[in-house]
């Protein structure tokens, strides 16, 4: 797999960036986007040209009128109208192939610098900018607001409608619902999201107007934060969004840098404004791959919740590496106290580190729970230092912990070192973080935060400042952003996490409705999903589709049976799981309900193969014609499914017209319904078979 990426990269074009220096416009261009900006006569800086190549003009001629760069310092905002002088530009190699200009501008009033960055990668039609701001002056300024979008489109006088994904939150109703919008000019109508670690939705938001001409945005920042877009005249539409709550202070010389956003251009569905962000992530921001085995088969010890001993897990990891478990992780309960992270010798009498070692000598990976922003109140660590604790206590579920504040230095040191030993002592591959919100509110004047800047001090020099450098000392150790599952769903994250939790514990029903949703946002392996119920086959499909599936089931418990039904799905799950990791998400029916019947595919066009899960739930219907989507209409392709014998071979037009009949005899039945096309399988599998997990090597595709 990583070869053959490296191989399409070599076979791209690579994207241009050119200066014309006599007119001051800078261009950035591939086969799917053209951008320019240019630096008017009057000194303001503007967004000159968005487009597709031969398709949609979002920006023409500098009109409508737009600045990539929006902040307030102090009290002075400099935006669209802010005069720059130009001190100097050059052209970057990006990474991923990408090309970047940056663009060194100087505001003499605001005795500010900026430095814009704006980058373009092969194949991917988005742009990704950010910014800088150098403090010029001999006094310390506060920077107010600072927009990572801030654009001005032309709607060509089309209807516009809005789409965007809740996250989830224990005790309220969000669970990675979508939802579609109209844009009204009358009444005003704007759709604005409020995004980032224990806020509403995911910072992602596509746009399309009444011929399919689509726009996507995403921005990379943890903390809340919120977006807008809004008409604004009878052809304008406004997008624009930034951090909350920002008081930071800047002292003389120093700079920071404001959190990026993109923009892509895209012509379709909702599912195709999803598959563009995915490939674009996976691309340019994510974290990479742990290995091309990955998502993993995972085990989690919270099926026994803090009733664990080493005679039972040791117990559980024969099981689980007999089923084909490929990591193994010890939940909530192994270390004293949470911020006492040493083990609990009453627990673990021979020691964790050898038990470790026993989880890798059968084949398995070794990961921990690991809660960084919570201490409980018998902690030691707390009772020598009662100040750590945040003015706001975001309470945490379990052992009475209480929150503590990463913005402020000495917690994160103390956290730093304390995972540092964790890692080490315990011969750790994973790290599963948990906690009930991930960037504390802390007003204390007491820490060296700001009061007035939490939510940045607390999410850019707190929980993002602790993974990536733990992640940049140790590159071998991945991470799970599990926040009380998804409640930190961002494209600042998938930089610094192999994977995301879902809605952690929950039953089969939310584990789908959680991948229908966040499937739109994040590529599928970000997506893991904890099965707790027992193994049969509606539960164990229920947790297939999307990242790692991890069993949360005190298997110590299961007749031979049910270990060798979890055996045989486990196999089935790794010959799909590269599908679906590369393919594009298709959501053919409508969102899980639990009482209806359920749709979602994976087709990759180069593999030319697709799979469908189709699900009954609580449902009289008996079959139902799925139409699956993505295949060739010239195509020949064999159909067949997993729990019938039926099997033919049809066109591609005919299947996507026509449709397939699929047979659920039974509630709380899954079948799975696999397409091959068999003009390309030859081709196909000579490209993806190296791979023992892609399908054509693992059959039953």
């Amino acid at each position: 797999m990583v070869l053959l990426g490296a191989l399409a990269l070599a076979g791209q074009e690579p994207p241009t960036a050119d200066y014309d220096a006599a007119n001051r416009i800078w261009t950035l261009a591939n086969e799917q986007i053209e951008v320019q900006f240019r630096l008017n006569e009057d000194n303001t800086v503007r967004l000159l040209t968005l487009r597709r190549p031969n398709g949609k003009q979002w920006v023409s001629g500098g009109q409508p009128a737009a600045s990539p760069i929006y902040l307030t310092i102090d009290d002075l905002t400099l935006d669209q109208d802010a005069p720059w002088q130009l001190v100097t530009t050059r052209v970057e190699a990006a990474g991923h192939g990408g090309r970047r200009h940056m663009i060194q501008l100087r505001h003499d009033e605001a005795r500010a610098e900026i430095v814009l960055r704006a980058e373009i990668y092969p194949r991917q039609p988005f742009l990704r900018t950010y910014y800088t701001y150098r403090n010029l002056d001999r006094e310390r300024h506060f920077l107010e607001e600072a927009r990572f979008l801030n654009l001005r489109f032309n709607t060509e006088r089309r209807r516009l409608r809005a789409f965007y994904v809740n996250q989830v939150r224990q005790s309220t109703p969000l669970m990675f619902d979508t939802f579609e919008r109209d844009l009204a000019r009358q009444p005003a109508r704007q759709v604005t999201l409020w995004a980032g670690a224990h806020a509403d939705q995911c910072t992602w938001l596509a746009l399309r107007d009444s011929a399919d001409n689509g726009l996507v945005f995403g921005w990379e920042f943890d903390g809340r934060a919120s977006l807008s877009a809004r008409l604004s005249g009878p052809e304008a539409l406004d997008v624009f969004g930034g951090p909350l709550d920002l008081h930071a202070p800047v002292a003389a010389g120093r700079q920071i840098s404001v959190p990026a956003g993109f923009l892509g251009l895209y012509e379709g569905d909702w599912d195709e404004a999803a598959y563009r962000t995915h490939r674009y992530v996976e691309s340019v921001l994510a974290a990479p791959l742990p290995d091309d085995n990955f998502p993993y088969l995972m085990f989690n010890t919270w099926g026994y919740r803090e009733n664990i001993d080493e005679a039972t897990l040791r117990r559980a990891a024969q099981i689980a590496a007999q089923v084909g478990v490929e990591l193994f992780v010890v939940d909530l309960g192994w270390a004293r106290h949470i911020g006492e992270w040493t083990e609990d010798l009453s627990r673990f009498p021979g020691r964790l580190r050898a038990f470790a070692d026993y989880v890798h000598s059968l084949g398995m990976k070794f990961g921990l729970h690991f809660v960084p922003v919570e201490v409980s109140a018998h902690s030691q660590v707390l009772a020598g230092n009662p100040d750590w604790a945040s003015s706001r206590n975001d309470w945490y579920a379990f052992d009475d912990a209480v929150s503590v504040c990463l913005g402020h230095a000495p917690v994160q040191a103390w956290v730093r070192e304390a995972l540092r030993q964790v890692v080490e002592d315990y011969a750790v591959d994973w790290v599963t973080q948990d906690g009930e919100n991930l960037v504390k509110t802390c007003t204390k004047t007491t820490h060296t935060h700001d009061p007035e800047n939490s939510n940045w001090a607390n999410s850019v020099n707190g929980i993002d400042a602790l993974v990536r450098s733990t992640r940049l000392q140790y590159p071998q150790v991945f991470w799970e952003n599990n926040g009380d599952g998804g409640t930190m769903l961002t494209f600042e994250a998938v930089k610094n996490y192999a994977t995301f939790g879902s809605c952690d514990a929950c039953d089969h029903f939310h584990r789908r409705q959680a991948v229908w949703g966040m499937s739109y946002v994040f590529p599928p392996r970000f997506i893991s999903r904890y099965m707790e119920e027992p193994p049969i086959k509606f539960t164990t499909r229920s947790s297939m589709f999307g990242g790692p599936w991890i069993l949360m089931q005190p298997v110590t418990r299961w007749t031979p049976a049910e270990i060798d039904l979890a055996r045989r799905e486990a196999e089935l799950y790794k010959s799909l799981r590269g599908l679906i990791r590369e393919g594009k998400v298709y959501h053919l029916l409508e969102r899980p309900t639990g009482y209806s019947i359920e749709a979602i595919e994976s087709f990759h066009p180069e593999w030319d193969r697709g799979v469908i899960f189709v699900y009954r739930p609580d449902s009289p219907v008996t079959a139902q014609t799925i139409f699956p989507r993505g295949l060739r209409p010239e195509g020949t392709y064999n159909v067949r499914f997993q729990e019938s014998s039926n099997s033919w071979l049809a066109r591609g037009s005919d299947l996507m017209t026509h449709g397939i009949n699929v047979k659920l005899p039974a509630k709380l039945f899954a079948e799975i319904v696999y397409i091959v096309g068999v003009d390309r399988a030859a081709s196909a599998d000579e490209t993806v078979g190296a791979s023992e997990n892609t399908p054509t090597a693992n059959r039953p595709l």
